[in-house]
């Protein structure tokens, strides 16, 4: 009775463990069978185009700047310093260049006190030559009457001799005087003559004179107007030297780099200071195979290695006309304009990462782009049908990423899609065995 009972225990016991064994490994194989699927849940939502790309904090404005005068350095930023827009950057002693423009405001009293005697020369010649034109009017009347009652004198003297001529009776003395009447009478004609003559050439040399000497004082007042004209520029160019003894800030920001310090002579020539403004923005470079789909206005995800934690947004604000070349691949440089950030404080230099929002489709079904196959122009994907049997289906698609791909045609929301890359295996099987793990996106 005692070896029965024995026996049906043994028995027992060893169906128990040979039910557990079967049962385990039943187990193993089911789940060997299930792990080998992933499918995903058709989902409807976005689907967001970007690139990525690195860059680096940067000013939107620099500034270099030299000395335009020379002069002792009165007072200097030095790099680091920060500042306001109106601040001196620097500043030189402009002692000499004051004593300049007083020379030059001299020079121009003198010019104006130059023309107005100029001005009074020239009426003087200009009387002058009036004066003399009158008096050779004058001189040339008298002269010419001279002459003519010189002629009249000698016409008189011949007939009143031609008359003593006829008469033999009047005694011989008295036609000798008629005919020395005749003779002086000549000669002071002859006289007459040569003294309207030197009247003339005296009078023109007079009037030529007074021309020649007005010709001189007009431009005497030309050349003082000149001499004026110059004065004036010399005064502003002394004053434009005496403002240029100042550098003031065109915008709030920081030094970055600074030449001297108080008290050197500085002098034109070499970079005083380099000026960056405050007003940060982005730089990066985008190769060419992606800059076609960048446009100014489109959203972009800021992070920078100085705040791991933090992400904040900006916009490309100008895109680069102008490649550049290095070592043979060819980018363009993009700059993004970031919003106002209450976490992050953008410090010129700091290393950035840029995702760029290149399009943006929204409310629209999508699955893992891995899933989707192409074979002779048409797209198709594995569905897993309620009980468990693989189902080829034909579908549209239309704007992806690197992850996902929009499904036009084909599947409805919540169909299940297979994801495993061993697919060709899985069908060999018949069957999908069941579904271990479902991805919904």
């Amino acid at each position: 009775m005692k070896k029965n009972y024995k026996k049906q225990i043994i028995l027992s016991t060893a169906v128990i463990f040979l039910t557990f064994s079967l049962l385990f490994s039943f187990t193993s194989c089911l789940s060997k069978s299930t792990e080998e699927i992933e499918t995903f849940e058709v989902t409807r939502g976005d689907i967001v185009q970007t690139v990525t790309t690195s860059g680096y904090v940067d000013s939107s404005q620099q500034k270099n700047y030299s000395l335009q005068a020379s002069g002792e350095v009165l007072k200097v930023l030095q790099k680091g310093d920060l500042f306001k827009k109106g601040d001196i950057i620097v500043e030189i002693d402009n002692s000499r260049t004051k004593l300049l423009v007083e020379q030059a405001e001299d020079n121009l009293n003198i010019a104006k006190v130059s023309i107005e005697l100029a001005k009074i020369s020239y009426q003087q010649a200009l009387d002058s030559n009036h004066v003399a034109i009158q008096l050779a009017d004058e001189n040339a009347k008298l002269s010419e009457q001279a002459t003519q009652n010189a002629m009249v004198a000698l016409d008189n003297a011949k007939r009143y001799l031609s008359a003593v001529k006829q008469h033999s009776e009047i005694p011989s003395y008295q036609k000798e005087q008629a005919s020395s009447n005749v003779d002086a009478a000549e000669g002071a004609y002859s006289q007459a003559s040569i003294s309207q003559s030197i009247t003339y050439w005296s009078n023109l040399s007079s009037i030529e004179n007074a021309s020649s000497q007005m010709k001189i004082t007009a431009e005497n007042i030309r050349q003082a107007e000149y001499q004026l004209a110059l004065s004036e520029i010399s005064l502003e160019l002394a004053k434009l030297d005496l403002d240029n003894n100042i550098i003031y800030a065109p915008f709030d920001g920081v030094v970055l780099s600074s030449t001297f310090s108080e008290g050197e002579y500085g002098s034109p020539g070499i970079n005083a200071a380099s000026i960056i403004s405050s007003d940060f923005v982005i730089k990066a470079d985008i190769n060419e195979t992606d800059i076609a789909k960048l446009s100014t206005g489109a959203e972009v995800e800021i992070t920078l290695d100085a705040y791991p934690g933090d992400t904040f947004t900006g916009s490309i604000v100008e895109i680069s006309p102008i490649s550049q070349n290095l070592a043979g691949i060819v980018s363009f440089e993009v700059t993004v304009k970031p919003e106002e950030s209450d976490s992050c404080t953008l410090l010129y230099g700091l290393s950035a990462n840029l995702t760029i929002t290149t399009s943006k489709t929204e409310n629209i079904l999508y699955i893992p782009i891995e899933s989707v196959y192409e074979e002779g122009g048409r797209s198709y994907v594995y569905t897993l049908t309620e009980d468990g049997e693989i189902e080829e289906v034909a579908v549209t698609t239309g704007i992806y990423n690197y992850d996902y791909i929009e499904i036009k045609k084909g599947l409805s929301k919540g169909d299940i899609i297979i994801t495993s890359s061993n697919i060709e295996d899985i069908k060999s099987s018949g069957k999908g065995g069941g579904i271990l793990r479902k991805f919904t996106g």
